[in-house]
């Protein structure tokens, strides 16, 4: 009589090890197979994309409510680029006019011409005498018979200092610091720096630009409330789908990574939009910007989003993307697992 075929005994501890092994190589828990890792993680790039699809209408307006919020701060920076832009483009010679003291004589003012003309800050002075003043003012107002019944001549001598220094933001306060100097000098009643509106503009530009700071700061805010609550309305319509993956062992991350994946395509796909609409709000404004340029003879040509910043504006959609579902559904598991 055959003897039964001898059966092995069973080792629960190497079974156990054994199933410990597949369940965390199963439930994406780090595992020395790298290529199935990164293809887990391609599945669910594909899965989340496709789930966005399976719900086009709802997806499209989560989308374009985050376009939306990104293009504005995207559009105040453009227009924030062209004015800078602009004023890059505004450097000149600047003009200091010394209006000296009207019982000066003009032996005294070529004097002080002369001397003004020596400094190795001074490119050159143009000395206007009274009587070229009036004539020139006679031209401009057209008030030739008002002027020719006064006494005499209420207008003083006039130096036109052009300095050596180019006018900018840069080289402003050595501006303003000759002028204080020349100021100072006794001959001088009132001197007049041309270049001071610079110091407005500079003060509208950080304006400006604190402005788009805060601005963009609050829309950031609002995208990731945005995206935070559509990610949070996703996991609780996968609440049961979240509950067994956590009894059969998945980790929270393994739970996270295609919501992730949700948020990732959200932000991408509203940056993508936010950069149409700022293109296109370019375009439909160029025409009347071009005439207005052509008008003042600027000669610059109104700039948009360039390759670096469409890469950039992506990059940032999609980190806050990003962010504000990791931030959505940690708080929800957590909340799975205290129930």
């Amino acid at each position: 009589m055959a003897k039964p075929p001898q059966q092995r005994p069973i080792q629960r501890g190497a079974t156990r090890q054994s199933l410990s092994n597949s369940r965390q190589s199963a439930w994406g828990a780090p595992s020395f197979d790298f290529k199935l890792y990164l293809r887990q993680h391609q599945a669910f790039l594909i899965e989340s994309f496709t789930r966005l699809l399976g719900h086009p209408l709802a997806s499209l307006m989560t989308v374009m409510v985050l376009a939306i919020s990104l293009s504005l701060p995207g559009g105040l920076f453009v227009l924030l680029k062209n004015v800078q832009s602009v004023t890059d483009r505004w450097e000149q010679q600047s003009v200091i006019s010394l209006y000296l003291f009207s019982n000066l004589e003009d032996t005294e003012a070529l004097s002080l011409s002369h001397q003004l003309s020596s400094r190795a800050d001074v490119e050159s002075v143009e000395y206007i005498s009274k009587e070229e003043g009036l004539r020139y003012f006679e031209q401009s107002s057209g008030y030739e018979q008002i002027m020719s019944t006064l006494p005499e001549n209420p207008l003083p001598i006039v130096l036109k200092v052009i300095p050596k220094a180019i006018v900018d933001l840069n080289t402003l306060p050595e501006l303003q610091s000759l002028r204080d100097h020349l100021q100072s000098l006794p001959q001088v009643e009132y001197a007049q720096l041309d270049a001071e509106w610079l110091q407005r503009l500079a003060t509208m530009i950080n304006f400006g630009q604190r402005f788009v700071y805060a601005i963009s700061a609050l829309l950031v805010i609002a995208v990731l409330l945005i995206v935070g609550n559509t990610i949070r309305m996703a996991v609780e319509s996968r609440r049961d789908e979240v509950l067994v993956m956590k009894l059969v062992g998945a980790t929270n991350s393994y739970i996270r990574r295609p919501f992730l994946y949700m948020g990732f395509w959200f932000g991408v796909l509203g940056g993508v939009f936010a950069c149409i609409c700022i293109m296109i709000l370019a375009w439909w404004v160029s025409t009347p910007a071009e005439r207005l340029i052509e008008l003042y003879h600027a000669g610059f040509e109104l700039q948009s989003f360039n390759a670096v910043e469409i890469i950039m504006c992506l990059t940032i959609s999609a980190f806050i993307g990003v962010i504000g579902s990791w931030i959505a559904v940690s708080r929800h598991i957590r909340d799975i697992e205290l129930q």
